[in-house]
């Protein structure tokens, strides 16, 4: 089993202590998945970096963190980052209300996170996330994505990689290999707009009809929403 890196441990425990007012070292060992004395070793860790933790011996007593404390710079691995950009970009399509105020400054923030020569993708990632009417007619087929098939789907869209994909239609499951320019929510539903190597053609992919998916090596370079959407026809009229 893949060991879970030490900074990416030290915030679920950070996490863990702001998430109610005392805990035991074994109650966090269990919920870590980790024995007590590494647990005893984190806290000592934090305690090092300045973090106000509290233990009382005995009886009643815990490990807490004291109320209304920082907590500090949260530390999110390069999946985090993603998801949020990915997150944040959606509300920003569908005029969210509640984060409409902040969208810039928390965006600007989060891409300061990626190295400099990946910061141009994730400033135009917001433009390849398309909205479209809610899809009525599939809203009672429609399921969650397959979770082996999200995070190689994601990867590939933000790093502007060819897919190669295990789709199904009408019953029947064909292997191609796709650029993933766009994603289009039609509500519930989602779709990858793709370039298709096997149809030599745009096509628009549900994704939850994707049944297994591997990034390749090959890239691409973002076509014109538009023009791939005018060659599709009337895409909505059957959603």
């Amino acid at each position: 089993m893949k060991r879970e890196p030490v900074t990416d441990r030290l915030d679920r425990v950070l996490g863990l202590l702001a998430s109610r007012p005392s805990w035991t070292a074994p109650e966090l060992a269990e919920e870590l998945g980790v024995c007590v004395r590494t647990i005893r070793r984190d806290l000592s860790r934090l305690s090092a970096r300045g973090v106000p933790i509290e233990s009382d011996a005995g009886r009643g007593g815990g490990i807490r963190v004291p109320p209304r404390t920082g907590l500090g710079r949260v530390q999110l691995n390069a999946q985090e980052l993603l998801d949020l950009l990915l997150a944040l970009a959606l509300a920003e399509r569908l005029e969210s209300p509640l984060l409409l105020s902040t969208l810039k400054s928390l965006r600007q923030k989060l891409a300061a996170s990626f190295p400099p020569e990946e910061r141009a993708r994730v400033g135009k990632l917001r433009q390849r996330i398309l909205v479209g009417p809610t899809a009525r007619s599939i809203s009672a087929t429609w399921k969650p994505p397959r979770a082996a098939v999200l995070r190689p789907l994601q990867e590939a869209f933000f790093e502007q990689r060819a897919l190669e994909l295990t789709y199904r239609a009408s019953d029947t499951s064909t292997v191609r290999v796709v650029e993933p320019h766009y994603l289009l929510l039609s509500w519930p539903a989602w779709y990858l707009l793709v370039w298709d190597h096997l149809r030599g053609a745009v096509r628009m992919l549900r994704v939850d009809r994707i049944e297994a998916a591997s990034v390749q090596a090959a890239t691409f370079q973002v076509r014109d929403s538009e023009s791939m959407i005018a060659t599709l026809g009337d895409i909505f009229s059957s959603l």
